[in-house]
């Protein structure tokens, strides 16, 4: 596949997730109906939401050109340049990204709640949602943005250094496991930060609920992770909820 082919179509899945997660929160927080479902009883405010919308925007931006730069050196060395449709390795390769990047994620995330200079000067901006709606997952400081997005890029150095031939595109990346990386990993951050009732992920084995992620936005501290919980649980820092 050609480079720029490569770049388009993860730029329009990345447009594609939050175009989807600003409808969901223009109607989570307009919609009356939908109040029922949602885990905290707190109303969000339309002007809140509209407020957050310039860091929120910017940071999209800063994903676009971070993405499209990374990606145009990393596609010749590290991905796969064609498009293969082996299940096995797309699923194995798959499952890498998200546990390595999840796992990465727990540490950046449990260090900067452990920090208080992180906490206060940094973190504490995504956490002005203590009931978030969707788009949230990305109302964060620009600095926590970009290092909170190492991790897909460690898991696929690793992927390409220990699966396959480093260097050589034959033996890269599969280009469908990222792009299903990209798409599962943006819609379940659009999930987890909806401030609604778990529905279907409940019934997948470690997947982290929205009420998982949403406990951590009441409580401020434990549930660090949100792809697998099971981080939280080998580390001890999940979240009892009280309220059951």
């Amino acid at each position: 596949m050609d480079k720029f082919d490569f770049l388009l179509y993860t730029i329009l899945i990345i447009v594609f997730c939050n175009i989807l997660g600003f409808f969901i929160s223009l109607v989570s927080i307009h919609s009356d109906y939908l109040q029922k479902y949602r885990i905290q009883k707190r109303k969000i405010k339309a002007s809140t939401f509209y407020n957050r919308l310039p860091l929120i925007f910017f940071n999209i931006f800063l994903l676009l050109f971070v993405s499209s730069l990374g990606l145009y050196y990393m596609y010749p060395i590290l991905f796969e340049q064609t498009l293969s449709f082996h299940f096995s390795t797309i699923l194995l390769q798959l499952l890498i990204i998200l546990l390595i990047d999840d796992l990465y994620f727990y540490f950046l995330h449990s260090w900067m709640h452990k920090n208080e200079y992180l906490l206060n000067k940094i973190h504490r901006i995504h956490h002005k949602a203590i009931s978030p709606f969707a788009l949230e997952y990305i109302y964060v400081h620009p600095l926590e943005w970009i290092m909170g997005y190492f991790g897909p890029f460690i898991a696929i150095f690793l992927i390409s250094f220990c699966f396959g031939d480093f260097g050589h595109v034959s033996q890269g990346v599969s280009i469908l496991a990222f792009w299903l990386y990209q798409l599962i990993r943006n819609i379940h951050e659009l999930d987890v930060h909806s401030g609604f009732r778990s529905f279907f992920s409940k019934w997948i084995p470690f997947w982290g609920e929205s009420e998982h992620h949403d406990l951590h936005h009441e409580k401020l501290n434990g549930n660090y992770a949100t792809t697998f919980t099971i981080w939280d649980k080998i580390f001890n820092t999940k979240i009892n909820n009280d309220k059951k």
